[in-house]
């Protein structure tokens, strides 16, 4: 379908026998910048911004300056670092079902393999996706049983929480239809007042807000762009610091993991930066004037730019990740993308796998699946699939079993996920700008607004 066939000089072509040259495509990148097209990168670049936001106001012991933090002695106390989330430890009033408790003391009562009460998560799109990721998380941190469900389809199912559940409700906007509906199905049961609802929306003033018990605000700002991309990450570093706060909670977090936890959440921010430095400064400083070669990621753009189809593999927590990065590659490249589990991948999609097909694979080594994951890369090796790993930039055991290795920064397993969407966000925005698509304005996009419902449709 493609053929790259120097650095500098690129040639694509189609099953009909058309072809671009790479002048056509920088063309294109250049005309789409012309039109403003740099509002989804600005929300990207903002991230680790986002990230120290977020820890400030949640992490009150960290400051501005704790995210580099000096030099120390091997000996030297570091300060505690806990966790507070205010709307948690709030009771609940008296007209509610669960009142004099607090969402906290309700939370912690469904751990343990005695509890009767169980967690559930909803959420649309992308929100799903962070959904997916609390899951984990919390199951993981805090040892409590959860559940996932799509919100289009909890909203429409029978009833079935029972005093003392608990309803998480995700949404960026706090206005997504089937979210709120979610909440006004519950609330209309039977049994709709003795269930804790909490919300994880991104703004202040919202309909999820006003109907919910409590609520956690992601602190992640307006977004420039259609599709969510800050928004996204500073979810799932909110839900990571819900999960270590019912971890706490629970008393199943040891206070030399919380010390390592807290020290590697310092490093976030920078860590995202790092990511974006290398990935992203040339194409904010030099628009329109990339060739391959000068970003890896560029260079991967570049040479699937014509795909028509992607998979996207992980295990465990970044399982959510493979599913967000199809999700971009569909809203942004419109080229069609699907995530799985990579040990799924065995069950349907190994069929489709040759050398037309890319095939993303997260694999940090921090993963505990790990060496399963490396299996599967040898696996689409043998159909001779088209890799692209992403793995820490210590681990040089992928090159051999890969086209492309896109390297990031080492951190802790639970904040993984938060360093490598950052390379499939732009990897997706990429491919968009180069195939000329509106990337702040997606056709067919909509999305949910206070004011009402906001649709971004091109013709």
């Amino acid at each position: 379908e493609f053929t790259l066939t120097t650095k500098h000089t690129t040639k694509l072509t189609n099953r009909n026998s058309t072809s671009f040259t790479m002048h056509n495509f920088l063309n294109r990148t250049q005309s789409s910048w012309e039109k403003g097209s740099t509002g989804m990168l600005d929300d990207i670049w903002d991230t680790p911004e986002v990230f120290r936001r977020v820890l400030e106001e949640l992490v009150p012991s960290c400051s501005k300056d704790d995210f580099t933090p000096p030099p120390r002695s091997p000996n030297s106390e570091m300060p505690p670092r806990r966790v507070k989330l205010p709307t948690l430890s709030s009771p609940l009033p008296q007209s509610h079902g669960l009142s004099g408790k607090t969402p906290l003391d309700v939370l912690s009562a469904c751990h343990g393999r005695e509890s009767q009460n169980r967690v559930v998560i909803v959420g649309s799109g992308t929100s799903y996706h962070a959904a997916l990721t609390a899951e984990y998380m919390i199951e993981t941190i805090a040892r409590i049983p959860v559940e996932v469900q799509l919100a289009c389809e909890f909203r429409h199912k029978a009833q079935m929480l029972k005093k003392g559940d608990t309803l998480i409700v995700v949404s960026g906007s706090g206005e997504t239809t089937d979210s709120v509906e979610c909440v006004r199905s519950l609330r209309g049961s039977s049994t709709g007042n003795d269930v804790l609802v909490i919300s994880v929306v991104n703004e202040d003033d919202c309909t999820l807000k006003r109907e919910s018990d409590a609520t956690i605000n992601v602190l992640a700002g307006e977004e420039k762009g259609l599709t969510s991309t800050k928004v996204f990450s500073a979810t799932i570093l909110s839900f990571f610091l819900f999960s270590v706060a019912l971890g706490e909670a629970c008393q199943k977090i040891e206070p030399e993991e919380m010390s390592r936890l807290m020290e590697s959440l310092e490093a976030l921010p920078n860590l995202v930066q790092l990511v974006l430095d290398r990935e992203a400064s040339n194409l904010r400083t030099n628009p329109g004037q990339l060739q391959t070669g000068d970003c890896k990621l560029w260079e991967i753009g570049c040479q699937n730019v014509m795909a028509r189809n992607f998979i996207f593999l992980g295990r465990g927590l970044n399982f959510p990740m493979a599913l967000e990065g199809a999700m971009k590659c569909k809203e942004l490249a419109y080229i069609h993308a699907e995530g799985y589990p990579a040990a799924e991948m065995k069950h349907g999609p190994i069929a489709l796998i040759d050398q037309f097909m890319p095939v993303v694979v997260i694999a940090p080594k921090s993963d505990p699946t790990y060496d399963k994951i490396k299996s599967n890369i040898e696996e689409v090796n043998a159909r001779s699939g088209s890799v692209i790993a992403i793995t820490e930039d210590s681990n040089n055991e992928l090159e051999s079993l890969s086209e492309y290795v896109i390297h990031v920064p080492e951190t802790h397993e639970y904040l993984a996920p938060m360093v490598v969407v950052i390379p499939l966000q732009l990897l997706a925005y990429m491919m968009g700008i180069l195939r000329g698509n509106k990337v702040d304005n997606p056709r067919g996009i909509v999305k949910s607004v206070r004011e009402g419902f906001m649709m971004a449709a091109s013709p």
